[in-house]
């Protein structure tokens, strides 16, 4: 049985993809930083701090990689738009697949379980998932979790505002969305 199948919706809800990516991504992105602060600091607010600002920024890396994955141009990214073709498993399309109309939902699960998709299968998947309006739901959550990844940064109060702000462009331009 294929893993797009209606059985396995459940599984593949939102809930279960931010666990997921909670568990990887931002785990490994929040571990980082808080041995850092740790190397730094032995203040448990700051670390605490700097760990908070890692799982958001990780959490808005995925979201933004999920984006670039289907909508990026591979010129300015460096990132083929591929995601659909491969199969994965990412926030827009199980976005989609829970709120799509039922004909578009089918749709959509019959040309992502293709192992032979067409370009114009990859589009029309595209188009669905942008009309469940997937992308914009996930860009407003990369943005938000970008957002407080800056404000938790803030927080610890040990950077000035100039290197505070550097680091506040660098993390708007690795995360676009």
């Amino acid at each position: 049985m294929d893993i797009w199948s209606a059985e396995h919706d459940e599984r593949l809800s939102v809930d279960f993809y931010f666990d997921m990516i909670g568990r990887k991504t931002a785990a490994l992105i929040a571990a980082s930083v808080q041995a850092g602060a740790m190397l730094a600091t032995d203040d448990a607010r700051i670390v605490d701090a700097y760990r908070g600002f890692g799982w958001s920024l990780g959490i808005a890396f995925q979201l933004n990689d999920d984006l670039l994955g289907i909508w990026g141009d591979e010129q300015i990214t460096g990132k083929e738009p591929s995601d659909l073709a491969k199969h994965k498993k990412t926030l827009p399309v199980i976005y989609a697949l829970e709120k799509a109309p039922d004909p578009e939902r089918e749709r959509l699960r019959e040309i992502i379980a293709k192992s032979d998709a067409t370009p114009a299968d990859i589009e029309e998947a595209r188009t669905i998932i942008d009309r469940s309006g997937a992308r914009e739901y996930t860009r407003a959550r990369a943005r938000a979790e970008r957002e407080e990844a800056l404000v938790r940064l803030e927080s610890a109060g040990v950077v000035g505002a100039e290197p505070l702000e550097r680091l506040r462009l660098i993390v708007v331009s690795a995360i676009s969305a």
